[in-house]
């Protein structure tokens, strides 16, 4: 294995452990964290399956050289990381818990690290392989705005106005 697949994989890994700090300090404080009305500390608890299968699978696809299939999975991997920063949504930063602040910005620091990486990977090992992650991010996008448009018709939560820029 060539170095930067090495240290493509190590990002994976460390990612991972990233978002695992976040996800089980988000489910054993789950009421010291700024959530929407209709998530739970076990749905929390459900939604670190899929994240952490994202990043097996890419690793998995790495060991057996089979690298340009794991790009779309990283993807999909760095945008669940992402999806933390939406506790800012429900309140400032300013008014969550440092260690809650430190928490999310491990996990949504390393998962850019490990996208900036992995774009500069991808387009000097398969640059075509392009097209399959554009339309992971798509269809990711999409899932994400649906599923989270759904629950909150069905539960509103009560959004901070702090990042409502327009409002001010």
């Amino acid at each position: 294995m060539d170095t930067p697949t090495k240290i493509y994989k190590w990002f994976i890994w460390v990612t991972l452990y990233g978002a695992a700090l976040h996800f089980f300090d988000n489910v054993y404080f789950f009421d010291e964290y700024p959530e929407p009305a209709w998530l739970t500390a076990e749905i929390v608890a459900l939604l670190f399956i899929p994240i952490m299968l994202l990043a097996h699978r890419a690793v998995d696809y790495i060991y057996r050289g089979k690298v340009d299939y794991s790009f779309s999975l990283v993807h999909g991997f760095v945008l669940a990381n992402w999806i933390s920063l939406g506790h800012y949504l429900f309140a400032s930063p300013s008014e969550v818990l440092s260690r809650i602040n430190f928490a999310i910005a491990l996990q949504v620091g390393l998962a850019t690290g490990l996208f900036i990486y992995t774009l500069w990977f991808q387009y000097q090992r398969a640059p075509e392989s392009a097209m399959w992650s554009r339309r992971a991010w798509k269809k990711n996008m999409v899932m994400y705005a649906v599923l989270i448009g759904l629950l909150e018709l069905v539960w509103p939560s009560n959004f901070d106005s702090w990042w409502m820029f327009w409002q001010v």
